[in-house]
């Protein structure tokens, strides 16, 4: 019988698991090879960062670029009313929530001036108050001392000149005319009844009226009012109390709001107790 001749062969070929020492050599060479994310330097969480900067340092008010203000003038496509130029006014001021309180109150002042013509006088409360106008027109917005914003829109700054005049407005325009007219004519009444003695207020009718003037530090000026006297009459007191007759203008604000000269403190939402603010324009 023939027999078959067989040529032995290698275990660790043969087997077909590689034996535990090839094993580790595989995971060293594997493990041998460089990372190159491991060798990258990787950047520091740490490292500082620099900041955005709006503006490099506060500036002073003589340090602001400012110029002098001048009235908006301006052409609108939408028509507006006087009723409700009024309104949007005074919805705008009665709104704002951002910014300083008391600079809002200035600007309020500032376009009420605006719409008198005095634009002198407007310049000056936006000076003493620490206002700045790059442009010179508020429309294009304002700044406060420390760098606040202040945008307002020019339907709240001034009347377009294409403003719709209906019948209604210049009927209140010529009752007003008329009006002014009959409280000089008051004034001057009430003033020569002071004089002759005839005019002592009874107890219960006056009230007493604390008045901080703008053209000083203080102390307050306090005079007595009758309830169903007017603004004017208030006006002229405290000029005669303080001594600042034919030295310059009064204006009585109140709330950041100035009265109007003809209406009595009540009519125009003060309150018994509250400090006026007298407006001395020089």
């Amino acid at each position: 019988m023939g027999c078959c001749h067989s040529t032995p062969r290698d275990d660790a070929q043969s087997s077909p698991y590689a034996p535990s020492s090839a094993q580790g050599e595989s995971s060293r060479a594997i493990t041998s090879v460089p990372n190159p994310a491991l060798d990258t330097p990787r950047a520091s969480s740490h490292e500082p960062t620099i900041p955005h900067q709006t503006r490099s340092r506060t500036l002073g008010l003589g340090e602001q670029y400012n110029q002098p203000l001048r009235p908006h003038i301006w052409s609108s496509k939408k028509q507006w009313t006087r009723p409700e130029l009024d309104q949007e006014r005074e919805e705008f001021f009665d709104t704002r929530v951002t910014g300083r309180q008391e600079i809002w109150a200035t600007l309020k002042m500032a376009v009420s001036l605006l719409a008198d013509g005095q634009v002198q006088n407007a310049q000056g409360i936006l000076d003493a108050s620490g206002v700045t106008i790059p442009t010179g027109d508020l429309a294009n917005g304002a700044y406060d001392e420390m760098g606040n914003f202040y945008q307002i829109p020019e339907q709240v700054i001034s009347d377009p000149v294409n403003l719709v005049l209906g019948s209604q407005h210049l009927a209140a325009g010529k009752t007003e005319g008329s009006k002014t007219g009959e409280e000089t004519d008051e004034e001057e009444v009430e003033r020569r009844r002071e004089e002759k003695g005839k005019g002592v207020l009874k107890h219960g009718d006056s009230v007493k009226v604390r008045a901080r003037l703008s053209d000083r530090g203080g102390p307050d000026v306090i005079v007595l009012l009758g309830k169903q006297q007017n603004v004017r009459v208030l006006i002229r007191r405290v000029q005669e109390e303080a001594g600042v007759i034919g030295k310059g203008k009064v204006k009585i604000a109140y709330l950041g709001k100035i009265l109007k000269d003809g209406e009595t403190l009540q009519a125009q939402g003060w309150r018994e107790g509250h400090v006026v603010n007298a407006l001395v324009f020089q």
